[in-house]
Formats: structure tokens, sequence, C-alpha cells
């Protein structure tokens, strides 16, 4: 495996050098730039002025791994509370909501504000509005539901291209995504 990551780089030195014997420095410096713009791109292209919130994440299937706010993939497998606590630790808060017991865990700062997207430049303009939030609901001492919170945009004014559409939008974005979960498995 060595000897194959040492010929790539001969490979690639021999076709930078060769650029340097053909061409002069002005255009050596214009084929830099292009590349080094393609490896800067961040899949989004457009001007745009946007507005950045935070929506829920609701994950029926989970399990714990230990280490603080750690999930495994697959199958649901009810953990008591004394569980969840020897895996996460102490919740930074407990809830009551109708009948489930709510662990709250602080997962970093949620933000708030406003961004601009300039061709392939995003420039964010967030200042943080809260705590970041993971929440295990338990029912009869046994986890039910884990609702997450992550950040996303939440309205969009300008044209932008990105996961393979291009449109122009005004107005509020990612409708299909509640911003809230609404807790019915605790009635």
């Amino acid at each position: 495996m060595e000897v194959l990551v040492i010929n790539e780089k001969r490979m690639c030195n021999k076709f930078f050098f060769s650029l340097y014997l053909e061409h002069n420095n002005k255009d050596i410096m214009r084929i830099l730039i292009v590349f080094m713009s393609l490896l800067c791109l961040s899949g989004c292209v457009g001007l745009a002025i946007g507005t950045f919130g935070t929506y829920e994440l609701q994950k029926d299937s989970f399990g714990f791994i230990e280490g603080r706010l750690n999930l495994s993939q697959g199958e649901q497998i009810p953990y008591s509370k004394e569980e969840v606590v020897s895996l996460w630790g102490q919740p930074d808060k407990t809830d009551t909501i109708g009948n489930c017991e709510v662990f709250t865990y602080h997962d970093g700062y949620s933000w708030s504000g406003v961004g601009a997207f300039v061709i392939i430049v995003p420039i964010p303009l967030l200042v943080p509005s809260g705590n970041s939030e993971t929440k295990v609901y338990f029912k009869n001492n046994q986890s039910v539901k884990l609702i997450s919170e992550y950040g996303e945009v939440t309205g969009l004014l300008g044209y932008m291209c990105g996961s393979n559409e291009c449109q122009f939008n005004a107005g509020p974005v990612n409708l299909e995504v509640p911003r809230t979960i609404p807790i019915t498995w605790c009635e």
C-alpha cells in the first residue's frame, strides 16, 4: 500500500512539473486557483440570504452507548432511568410531561441568526440562543422515545442550487420537517 502512495505522489509531482515546464507562471496560477476553488466547493452555489433556527428530530429506534450523548442505531431496547444515568451520566434537567418522566441533556449551544451565501462562500452571522438539547422520555421507568435538536435554515431569500435542485426561494423553507415534535406518547 505504501508503494502505491509513493507512486501516486510521483505521478502527481510529474503532472505539476510538466505543467510548470509547458506554461508560464500566470497560467499555473490560474490552474491552481481553479483547482483550489473546486476543492472548496460546498455543494451549494447561489446568491441568497437566510435565517437559521432549531428543529427537533424524533428517534424511535435507538440504543444508548457509554459516553454522554452517544447512541447506537438499530432496534430499540428499552432502558431504565438507572441504566441511562450509568451510561450518559446525570441529566442536566428532569421534568414530568403527562405520564412520562423526561431527562434533558445539553448538547452544546443552539444557534440562531442570519447568513448570506455569495456564489460558493457562506457568510454566517449567528449567535448562541440557548442550549441544544437531547430529551429521553421514560414511561413506567422504560425509555420510549428520544428527541434531539439540530440547527437548520428556516427562511431564505435568493437563488440557490444544492441537493440536485436549483430554485428561487422567498420565505420559509424546510416546511416538510416539523420544528417541534408533538409529544403524544405521554398521554
